[in-house]
């Protein structure tokens, strides 16, 4: 004899601002604090959730950062191909950068992930393979329809072009320098001229 079908009613459905504020609370709190630091207890305080409201979504506080860490990803759409290579890198690269430079997020986060590499690598490879390994891959379908289109020499090694975009930028945060939109321009065209037929 099978038992009757339930005529419970689902439970709540998931509040999409309380996901949000969970994520971007467990960002600035990673950032702030480190890794170590950080606590489930102080993300649901500050996001201004209950500690139950976490745990219903994450088992614990590395699942909670991971799922943090994989919506920078989520939350960044690839520029659309609009004809021009030259276009379509500069769009993609002010976007990259745009959340890099956001409030610090990037390089903050980055840091903290790097010296909590020995003792948590999981961290640091989920960054690269949720965050930066689609990022490369973006970069590097813009860069080979140039090639393509015979905008971009066929002779440029496409891996590199990415690394010094990449390269200038945390290098000129290193020296304390700004990299003000003006900066990311010059940069963007000195690169460009090196790799365009």
């Amino acid at each position: 004899m099978h038992a009757p079908p339930s005529t419970r009613p689902p439970g709540r459905p998931r509040d999409p601002a309380a996901d949000r504020a969970i994520l971007d609370t467990t960002l600035r709190l990673l950032i702030e604090q480190g890794y170590d630091a950080m606590s489930v207890d102080g993300v649901a305080s500050a996001a201004g959730v209950g500690k139950s409201t976490i745990y219903r979504r994450y088992p614990g506080k590395r699942e909670l950062v991971v799922a943090a860490i994989s919506s920078i990803a989520a939350s960044l759409e690839p520029p659309s191909d609009s004809g021009n290579t030259r276009d379509d890198l500069r769009a993609f690269v002010a976007q990259t950068f745009g959340v890099i430079r956001r409030d610090g997020v990037g390089f903050s986060m980055i840091g903290t992930l790097l010296v909590k590499e020995r003792d948590e690598p999981a961290l640091i490879q989920l960054f690269r393979t949720a965050v930066i390994g689609p990022r490369l891959a973006i970069a590097g379908g813009i860069l080979r329809r140039g090639v393509e289109r015979g905008e971009i020499r066929g002779d440029v090694p496409l891996d590199l072009v990415v690394q010094l975009f990449a390269g200038a930028f945390f290098a000129r945060h290193l020296v304390g320098r700004p990299d003000d939109d003006a900066w990311l321009e010059s940069v963007f065209d000195a690169l460009w001229r090196g790799i365009a037929t």
